[in-house]
């Protein structure tokens, strides 16, 4: 979905909704929207904010007198990603588990409780879904309600937006099916455990219709939206992040799960929303950013021309790099082919495509590479993590 001051530019689906049944995707195809939920668990906070019964000021330890460090943690922290708690979604137990189990939302904060802190609450920023989920734990003390159930009546309803709800279980009556990679299909998942960070499914347009409604007071006061809009650290506020795309201004936010990849971009000094809803895993990033570049005649980024190599010459980079972001990313060959995978998630294996002897790009967002520097004996002395053909983070071969 593309608009322009209140005008649909193009509204359309490609490719199917499921394969095994040959349902093509349309604009009227629910999709699970991933990490785009957050901002509805974000509105819902303010909404009590706005109501009296919540202060962002207010403390884990109100809602928890159990939950280690909670007298620390303040609502905003969990918010805007800063309050340490350690991201669920990176743990083992979760790659293990989550997936195949129902888990009570009592089973979910305690295992939360166990996982401990990465740094000081409020010292940095660092993404996790951890905070979205004891969010969501919070409406549904505050409100008495069922978190789908309360984002139900306090949004959906309120803007008619009818395609959207939230799901426990992956497969959606007449929604997309999720394909992954993954051993286990994106439709077969449990989605408890997405839960207030994840767990949300919408189409494109009832999408719009949340984008029309920001810039009205019929869910938010002009304060709370400010502080919802407001960048933080890293430049994130609540529920979205504040960047700019083609030199433009944007407000929006991307997601993932096995079998699905989403984007919404918010360009709201150029009343400009794009919805980009992916049931493949293919960037939905990608394909958001190089829509905005075209309505604003800037270079579309593309993608780059595999070469075939030798097998013989993958050898030489199989191996562990250390990333600042992202850890001990580990380079494996199978079947004649270079896989990486972060050492947190072992069984995410990405692609990297051969540009050259010594560049690759990645399968799923194109804009993504990486890059060797050689010694004279031909073996990799580092790796570069690359973004758009330029380097941007050092990586030390261990």
């Amino acid at each position: 979905l593309v608009t322009k001051n209140n005008q649909v530019l193009l509204e359309k689906g490609y490719g199917l909704a499921n394969r095994e049944a040959n349902i093509p995707n349309t604009p009227a195809t629910k999709f699970m929207i991933a990490s785009v939920s957050k901002q509805f668990t974000a509105a819902c906070i303010l909404q009590l904010v706005e109501a009296g019964k919540l202060s962002l000021d207010d403390k884990l330890n109100k809602f928890s007198s159990t939950f280690p460090r909670a007298n620390e943690v303040t609502i905003h922290m969990l918010l805007n990603h800063t309050s340490g708690i350690k991201n669920y979604t990176d743990q083992k137990f979760f790659e293990i588990n989550a997936g195949a189990q129902s888990f009570s939302k009592e089973a979910m904060v305690a295992y939360i409780q166990r996982l401990g802190y990465d740094f000081e609450p409020g010292a940095k920023f660092s993404y996790s879904n951890t905070g979205y989920v004891l969010l969501g734990w919070i409406i549904e003390q505050v409100s008495g309600m069922p978190y789908s159930k309360y984002v139900q009546a306090h949004i959906f309803d309120k803007l008619g937006m009818k395609n959207s709800g939230c799901s426990v279980l992956g497969k959606l009556a007449d929604g997309a099916k999720g394909y992954s990679k993954e051993v286990v299909a994106g439709d077969e998942l449990c989605r408890e455990w997405e839960f207030a960070a994840g767990g949300l499914y919408a189409t494109v347009g009832d999408l719009y219709k949340w984008d029309r409604a920001l810039y009205g007071n019929t869910l938010l006061s002009d304060a709370s939206k400010q502080k919802m809009f407001n960048p933080g650290q890293e430049n994130y506020g609540y529920g979205f992040g504040i960047y700019e795309v083609a030199k433009h201004r944007c407000i929006g936010h991307s997601g993932g799960l096995p079998g699905f990849s989403t984007n919404i971009s918010r360009f709201v000094d150029d009343d400009v929303c794009i919805v980009v809803l992916s049931n493949n895993e293919f960037s939905a990033d990608m394909v958001a950013e190089n829509l905005a570049s075209i309505l604003f005649d800037a270079p579309v980024y593309k993608q780059p021309t595999e070469v075939k190599l030798d097998a013989a010459l993958l050898d030489r980079y199989v191996g562990k790099y250390v990333s600042a972001q992202f850890g001990v990313l580990e380079f494996v060959k199978k079947n004649d082919k270079l896989y990486s995978f972060m050492a947190s998630q072992p069984d995410a294996l990405a692609e990297p495509k051969p540009e050259s002897a010594t560049k690759f790009f990645l399968d799923f967002d194109v804009r993504n590479g990486l890059e060797f520097e050689l010694d004279a004996a031909g073996k990799p002395t580092k790796a570069w993590r690359c973004f758009k053909g330029e380097r941007v983070e050092e990586l030390q071969k261990q």
